[in-house]
């Protein structure tokens, strides 16, 4: 029996060249992906058949056979994108076609015994189990391989692009380009604190982002993630919050929207500075001058917000709360007191009592244009930063 299958292996290695170009012809015709001749060529498709193929048929006689063809195979299709289901489709079609030629070997050759094609059929079927989970395996390694390092340059490519850090060789727009950014804004600088080391306190976000058509890129730092996400229409930019909302689980900073791509180091540290306000959640930079004011220099904003609020700080809870909660209010309301009584829930003159001691505590007057500013600024600040005044009351 040994001698009639090594008859068989003998006239299927002198078919080989012709097995290959039928089975080349037939992965050509049934696969879509390998019927364009330019993502794999018609040679190197015909060589690779021919030297798996021949391998298999090899393992008729050979039962220690060498599986490092199907592997490699399967590493450099994953390297140019195959997907691994063209792949398998293919090594089938191989396969089947040789099973005919080992049919139509025996019709030519009558005198080839049932247990010899029997046992040839067999050793067909393992090979082929064999050389599909080696090139599988291979193939899933190097996908994989692909992925993580994929991750990786896109992890870099981000935090160049949010930190400003451009390598010389590539410019911002081709480093949005390989991030799949659009190169138009407007965008939104996002900086979300972790709870832990390792961490992503924004979960799944890129893809939650997709799926409201929103593109962005990430990086995950030790303290932070923070990312850039393209915002084109305001829609879209509530939607963003929203879904920040929904998925934070600590504290995010939102930049107000900017359209150059040159602007997002800039933005990046507004949606920075949000992190260290009160409170949990998301907090949006809005872009006014007196948010740029009270975080753009916090060394000098703090200590002038503790000179001027240090009285306030010192009453209790209860007492102070309100008149925080009413200047806030007068100011919101471009200095109206009944518009801001009628937001407060109270008497326009209640309203009048709280600004007048507002102005007692503060030894500033609302009507003063430049002590009006101060009192804004101090209260913006109180707003957006941690006070600590006295040493043991934080805001």
């Amino acid at each position: 029996m040994d001698a009639e299958i090594a008859q068989i292996r003998d006239a299927l290695t002198a078919r080989m060249d012709a097995i290959a170009v039928a089975v080349t012809a037939a992965i050509r015709r049934d696969i879509p992906f390998y019927a364009d001749a330019g993502a794999v060529s018609e040679d190197m498709v015909t060589d690779t058949v021919r030297d798996n193929l021949s391998y298999m048929v090899k393992a008729l006689t050979d039962p220690s056979f060498d599986t490092s063809p199907a592997a490699m195979t399967g590493r450099s299709r994953a390297e140019i994108g195959v997907p691994l289901a063209a792949v398998m489709h293919a090594y089938r079609i191989g396969v089947h076609r040789v099973w005919q030629e080992v049919y139509a070997i025996a019709d030519e050759r009558p005198e080839l015994s049932r247990q010899a094609l029997l046992s040839a059929t067999q050793h067909m079927w393992e090979a082929q189990d064999q050389f599909i989970d080696a090139m599988a395996g291979a193939h899933r390694d190097r996908t994989t391989e692909q992925a993580l390092d994929d991750a990786a340059e896109r992890a870099a490519l981000a935090e160049y692009l949010l930190q400003g850090r451009i390598p010389s060789d590539q410019s911002l727009w081709e480093i949005a380009t390989i991030l799949r950014i659009p190169t138009t804004g407007p965008y939104l600088a996002v900086a979300a604190a972790t709870v832990e080391v390792g961490r992503a306190p924004l979960p799944g976000i890129v893809d939650r982002l997709r799926a409201i058509d929103a593109y962005s890129a990430w990086r995950l730092l030790p303290d932070q993630q923070i990312g850039i996400v393209h915002a084109p229409t305001p829609a879209v930019r509530t939607a963003v919050i929203d879904l920040l909302s929904r998925v934070a689980i600590a504290r995010v900073g939102v930049s107000a929207p900017f359209g150059d791509l040159r602007d997002t180091p800039q933005g990046l540290n507004f949606a920075r500075r949000e992190l260290v306000g009160p409170g949990t959640g998301v907090s949006v930079f809005d872009g006014s001058v007196l948010g740029t004011a009270a975080i753009a220099a916090p060394e000098t904003t703090v200590e002038l917000a503790r000179g001027v609020l240090r009285k306030l700080y010192a009453l209790p809870d209860d007492d102070r709360e309100p008149l925080f909660a009413t200047f806030r209010a007068w100011v919101a309301h471009e200095g109206n007191v009944k518009d801001a009584a009628t937001a407060l829930f109270v008497h326009p003159n209640t309203v009048r009592h709280r600004l007048r001691r507002i102005e007692q505590l503060t030894d500033r007057s609302v009507s003063s244009p430049r002590e009006s500013a101060e009192l804004c600024l101090a209260f913006e600040v109180d707003a957006r930063v941690r006070l600590q005044v006295g040493g043991d009351r934080e805001r």
